[in-house]
């Protein structure tokens, strides 16, 4: 880049050397010509440069997060009898999805893969089990399915999804009732296409996709007791994503900015306004686990090409 625009210089140079020493008439509006073009060259390399240099995220504002960060369904030590300590066999989950091109797959257990990586393979059903559980209650699970949208809850045994359908799983939900959901968490995450693993998610919140047409190609579920989970964790990954347009949002694409700067997902705004609005909805959301959030400045060559976010959860 840098050995055209000296060759274009010097060739500036030598066109204007050339209309001062007063050649023939012809040449001197060649030489124009020439001088035109060479002018409008470096114009148009600059303009293209300006929307690829390199891009610095500057915070903006201060971390903003919730006060008074607590587990509403953590249980006191005094509600947990002594027959219930006594209890030795702790409850596990096993699970199995139908694979594109392949069917079911063998049942997976406490946090082991069930799916594919590598190969774009959809997940197309999945069935769930608890086993060995010494509480009342049960495991209730819910998909997201191309073109047809949230299933009705399935509960253990179940197969929530289609088969020989040819339609991907898009996102899913899963909880725990009863006495069972009072004493253990489930926690699950996915792999979803061009996302790759996503964060962890328990109590019925969805995890995957929205309106992206993206495929789940992996799941990990397990159960784990109940405890104190609200510390922030700012290496943590989202969960879910939502491809809805909203208010101010920009075209990160047509903006050439590069995903890694938007966590995967994450939005562009064109105002600090816009970028706070949505970052409060978020936090503010009771379907959602996010527990903080920091927003940022995005800037390439000295100038402001919008604002984010990164936000913080608890697990």
């Amino acid at each position: 880049m840098f050995l055209n625009d000296y060759c274009n210089l010097t060739s500036i140079y030598y066109i204007i050397m050339m209309l001062q020493r007063k050649d023939c008439e012809k040449m001197k509006k060649v030489s124009l010509v020439l001088l035109g073009l060479s002018l409008l060259f470096v114009g148009g390399a600059t303009s293209a440069n300006a929307d690829e240099g390199e891009i610095t995220a500057v915070p903006y504002g201060e971390l903003k997060s919730v006060d008074n960060l607590q587990n509403d369904d953590l249980e006191s030590e005094e509600t947990i009898t002594q027959n219930e300590r006594a209890v030795a066999i702790a409850p596990s989950v096993t699970y199995r999805t139908h694979i594109q091109n392949i069917g079911w797959q063998g049942w997976k257990k406490n946090a082991q893969v069930a799916g594919t990586s590598g190969q774009a393979k959809r997940l197309e059903a999945i069935e769930l089990k608890v086993k060995d559980s010494p509480y009342s209650g049960d495991i209730q699970y819910s998909t997201h399915i191309q073109n047809i949208g949230w299933q009705g809850w399935k509960k253990s045994g179940q197969v929530s999804g289609t088969s020989g359908q040819a339609k991907r799983l898009e996102a899913i939900r899963i909880k725990l009732t009863g006495e069972l959901g009072r004493r253990y968490d489930v926690f699950y995450r996915v792999h979803a296409q061009n996302f790759g693993w996503m964060g962890w998610e328990k109590g019925g919140i969805p995890a995957g996709t929205s309106k992206f047409a993206y495929r789940l190609e992996a799941i990990e579920v397990k159960l784990v007791p109940k405890k104190n989970y609200f510390t922030i964790n700012k290496s943590a990954k989202t969960s879910y994503r939502d491809n809805t347009k909203v208010a101010g949002e920009l075209d990160a694409k047509k903006l050439k900015v590069p995903n890694k700067y938007l966590d995967n997902g994450l939005k562009l705004f064109k105002n600090s306004k816009s970028v706070i609005n949505f970052a409060e909805k978020e936090l503010n959301d009771v379907n959602r686990k996010t527990i903080g959030y920091q927003t940022y400045q995005l800037r390439r060559n000295l100038k402001t090409i919008g604002y984010t976010v990164d936000f913080y959860y608890p697990y």
